[in-house]
């Protein structure tokens, strides 16, 4: 009694299933590789029905000595080939998101390189307009004889020169910041080691950089993005994180580039960040997008009181 019941209730459950998958047929738009698995269903359910009423009647509904042989091959080619399908949809499936994230890293790129076209662009205007002018201010200036005039406009004189001369230079850091002439001349790693040198001259922060990179070349949307990179931690560093000490290590490894990156600061907690705190002003959003601008990876392992350690890996280009 409990096989014949146990049996009618494996019936209605097969019966359930292939009326389930054929209904599901015109919501996967006739799909053969559903149609074909859901044929299956039916057959397996026929045949459910079939080892039913040998059980419960005499004579069945129809023979069964090889109706179930039939019915077992025409299930297994059937989800045989269903399956064969579905393969080929999941394939086509990951030529779609090797297509989208490819897509994705061309539209980042695009967007960097306009923003660094953009830099250069303001950077040269600032150079060939801004700095003639101010050199010619101090020209003027001058040209003043300090001789023939009161000693109070000697002092507003001399201060002009001084306040021109200051901002000259700050031209030119605002310039070289835009588009860094070290960086297309020497290199990210000679550009990274000025501009560290410069940013913590008057501090007592330690900065050490060990890397096998210092007299290659790479592609310049490569230096460019590893440069812009490395000063965003740098500052991130130096203005959030109070580091004493910082290291960074560069490697090329086969065809990638490795850069690791550690510091002693206050570190933050992941958990904030993800939350959509305040540290995603400290420019980690648009580390990760040039990261993935370049097909590379990117990993953060912090905590607070225990510093901030940045692993990231690219392939050359």
């Amino acid at each position: 009694m409990l096989l014949k019941f146990s049996l009618l209730l494996s019936m209605i459950f097969q019966m359930g299933a292939a009326i389930i998958a054929v209904s599901l047929i015109s919501r996967t738009k006739y799909n053969i590789s559903w149609i074909l698995i859901s044929s299956g269903f039916v057959l397996m359910s026929v045949s459910r029905l079939i080892e039913f009423s040998s059980i419960f009647w005499e004579t069945s509904i129809v023979e069964k000595e090889h109706v179930d042989n039939w019915i077992g091959i025409f299930v297994s080619v059937l989800m045989l080939v269903g399956l064969i399908f579905i393969r080929r949809i999941f394939n086509f499936q990951a030529r779609i998101d090797e297509i989208r994230k490819n897509s994705e890293a061309r539209l980042l790129s695009a967007i960097i390189q306009g923003e660094e076209r953009a830099r250069q662009a303001i950077a040269r205007d600032l150079h060939d307009g801004l700095g003639p002018l101010l050199s010619s201010i101090k020209m003027i200036i001058s040209a003043t004889d300090l001789e023939k005039i009161d000693q109070n406009n000697r002092k507003i004189i001399e201060r002009s020169c001084l306040v021109t001369d200051e901002a000259i230079v700050s031209l030119k850091e605002i310039s070289n910041h835009l588009s860094p002439h070290l960086l297309k001349n020497y290199g990210f790693t000679k550009a990274i080691e000025t501009f560290a040198g410069q940013l913590f001259e008057n501090s007592k922060v330690k900065f050490q950089m060990v890397t096998n990179t210092e007299n290659k070349r790479f592609n310049y949307d490569l230096e460019i993005s590893l440069y812009r990179i490395v000063t965003e931690l740098l500052n991130n560093s130096a203005k959030h994180a109070n580091a004493k000490n910082i290291k960074l290590e560069i490697f090329e490894k086969r065809n990638f580039i490795q850069l690791e990156y550690k510091d002693d600061g206050i570190g933050f907690s992941m958990e904030n960040y993800h939350n959509e705190s305040g540290y995603k002003g400290m420019g980690l959003e648009n580390i990760r997008s040039r990261i993935k601008s370049l097909k590379g990876q990117f990993f953060i392992n912090t905590e607070p009181g225990k510093g901030i350690t940045v692993f990231i890996q690219t392939p050359l280009k």
